[in-house]
């Protein structure tokens, strides 16, 4: 057990300086979207993560699209790489389309098939265009997304609450600003024409937040009234999606968050689900939660935490996730936790594929509480084998 237990101590800490290969693209990414493309492409994981819950295809489609997206502007256009990203992009951005996808929204809402549905679609299809040449985008491509975001302008124009339903009778806001985002997006790919509707989404919003001044989890549909309030998995989320709305007004933000649900354990970084103070909470949207720290919360933290310039952390998060979240590599590419949650390696890989070309950088020292209890462990596990053998 003595043997056991310092193999796993030197494992962890070996992990814990794990470097990213970032050229010619992030190649950790790249193998990510290998294991994902077989997944999507042979396997069903979009029908499979349906199954667990209603948006699973859509998530997993759209994050799958946006990594692909994200690498874009690293790699050669006309090189292997640069052709794979296009097409694997454009066909997930497909697959948002099919009635499946489709099936389980409602057309009939305000804003047609909810905000969850036309924010991520959107979204989605508003950062592939964007990585395109003009001369290169695809007029259908272009019609779909100028018709998605009338309808959220639209939808947004005559609600009272600045969260719009994603599903008859329930509004999570962290849905709606993936909306905004989108148009947000449009205004920097054409013309502008949102701009206005946008600040006045962010006056209404300050009108509703929760008791810490931010963005809820759940709001009453219709007025906007707190049902629950900031959690740790769509604080996570909404961040990296506000940053591009309003980067001055999302900094704010940041910083209520960071002080309310960063915590350490064992000297490492994570991001709770509950604010501090608040109580334990865990359910579908937050993964798994251990000792108060978030799965999802956590993965998509490392995200925000590079997009928002705290490095440290960021790193720390992400050489976490590679030290406890059991990677392996094969032949069909890299997958965490044995492969059996497609939609956490999809939040993984579009966590990682931000800015690959900048590596993070921080004080080395920033993993010293957790070496000193590996130490601490190590030195009982060492005596113990000694008195072991004494006694032999």
């Amino acid at each position: 057990m003595a043997v056991g237990l310092l193999t796993v101590l030197a494992y962890l800490n070996y992990r814990l300086y794990y470097p990213p290969q970032l050229r010619p693209a992030d190649e950790e990414v790249v193998q990510q979207l290998r294991f994902l493309r077989t997944e999507l492409h042979e396997r069903n994981a979009g029908e499979r993560m349906q199954q667990l819950y209603p948006e699973g295809l859509v998530y997993l489609n759209s994050l799958y699209a946006l990594t692909w997206t994200e690498l874009l502007p690293h790699v050669p256009a006309n090189s292997r790489l640069g052709r794979e990203a296009r097409t694997e992009a454009h066909w997930a951005l497909q697959q948002l389309q099919s009635p499946v996808a489709l099936s389980v929204f409602n057309p009939d809402l305000p804003l047609p098939y909810g905000a969850f549905y036309q924010g991520w679609s959107g979204y989605v299809r508003a950062r592939y265009l964007a990585a395109l040449p003009p001369a290169e985008r695809d007029a259908a491509d272009q019609h779909r997304f100028q018709e998605q975001c009338a309808l959220i302008a639209a939808a947004l124009e005559t609600s009272a609450s600045p969260y719009l339903e994603s599903y008859a009778g329930a509004a999570w806001p962290a849905d709606g600003v993936v909306a905004i985002a989108a148009l947000a997006w449009h205004d920097r790919i054409y013309t502008p024409r949102y701009q206005a509707l946008i600040q006045r989404w962010l006056a209404a919003v300050d009108t509703r937040l929760d008791a810490h001044g931010l963005i809820p989890h759940e709001v009453k549909p219709g007025s906007g009234a707190v049902l629950k309030p900031a959690r740790g998995s769509s604080q996570s989320q909404l961040l990296n999606f506000l940053f591009e709305i309003d980067s001055t007004y999302a900094r704010t933000h940041f910083q209520r968050y960071r002080a309310l649900f960063l915590t350490s354990r064992l000297g490492l970084p994570g991001l709770t689900e509950a604010a501090a103070g608040a109580p334990a909470t865990e359910d579908i949207d937050s993964g798994p939660v251990i000792w108060g720290v978030g799965g999802a919360a956590s993965l998509v933290g490392r995200r925000t935490m590079q997009r928002f310039g705290d490095t440290t952390t960021a790193q720390g998060l992400r050489n976490s996730i590679e030290a406890f979240g059991l990677p392996w590599h094969d032949s069909g590419g890299k997958y965490y936790l044995l492969g059996q949650l497609p939609i956490a390696d999809a939040f993984i890989a579009w966590s990682n594929s931000l800015s690959p070309h900048q590596p993070l950088t921080s004080p080395e020292h920033w993993r010293w509480r957790f070496q000193l209890l590996s130490a601490g462990l190590a030195a009982l596990a060492i005596g113990g084998l000694w008195v072991s053998r004494k006694k032999r």
